[in-house]
């Protein structure tokens, strides 16, 4: 298995699922992909300083500009994988710049903030994802994308207690949130069988939502989300049912 494999594998498990129901050509990439975002997102946990924090991630921008990875396995897969498909860097350094948000204890100020948060960390990732899948495909999943990944991004959120609460904004507390991530999902599905089915791993991910939501609902103060097994099965489902 590749580093870059592992990264996904080991720190975001369910996006690696999905990445088995693509061709196997187009699997490298949306690993390099999702092993950025992984990068990106355990960098809060790395730092205990926001300032150290901040200069890793301009050592991403300052790479993703500059175009050069030194030496670094998943720069060097993602900068292959920006150059195959025509990814857009201004999209992946935004992603960086939202980041900046979780180095840091203040309080998401609004709905607009998060989900202008959301949209830059997660629904571009879709985004993307559908961009490697199906470049030709994927304009048309541009609203399915931003919905799915407010609805993915904020269950994820949600299910993380120890980080949860700088995201939510004043006055939204975790039902509130709960009921919102419920909105956007339910917003969403119907959008999914309108697409091409080439781009539809880029939203394998979403299967598991709903029954995120239910799980955190029941014990929101430690949430235990269904186990591997059973997230890889309703995974399995969901693709032969859109396949």
């Amino acid at each position: 298995m590749s580093e870059v494999q592992e990264i996904v594998r080991a720190h975001d498990r369910d996006r690696y699922l999905s990445t088995l129901f693509a061709p196997d050509g187009k699997r490298p990439h949306l690993l390099a992909l999702y092993a950025f975002n992984a990068e990106v997102t355990r960098i809060r946990d790395q730092v205990s300083d926001p300032g150290i924090g901040l200069i890793r991630l301009q050592w991403w921008r300052d790479t993703l500009e500059n175009g050069a990875a030194q030496g670094h396995p998943v720069a060097e897969a993602l900068l292959s994988t920006i150059r195959d498909f025509a990814l857009p860097v201004e999209a992946l350094t935004d992603l960086l710049s939202a980041r900046e948000f979780d180095l840091y204890q203040d309080r998401m100020p609004g709905l607009t903030e998060l989900e202008a948060y959301l949209g830059e960390t997660s629904s571009r990732l879709i985004q993307m994802a559908a961009m490697i899948l199906d470049r030709a495909a994927a304009p048309k999943a541009s609203e399915a994308a931003g919905l799915a990944g407010v609805a993915h991004g904020l269950a994820k959120i949600l299910a993380d207690p120890r980080h949860r609460a700088p995201f939510l904004p004043p006055d939204m507390d975790v039902t509130e949130a709960i009921a919102h991530a419920q909105k956007r999902l339910d917003q969403a599905l119907p959008l999914l069988t309108a697409l091409p089915k080439s781009v539809l791993p880029a939203f394998l991910p979403l299967s598991l939502t709903a029954g995120d939501l239910k799980t955190i609902a029941k014990t929101p103060g430690s949430p235990r989300l269904p186990a591997p097994l059973r997230r890889q099965m309703t995974m399995w489902w969901t693709a032969r049912r859109w396949g």
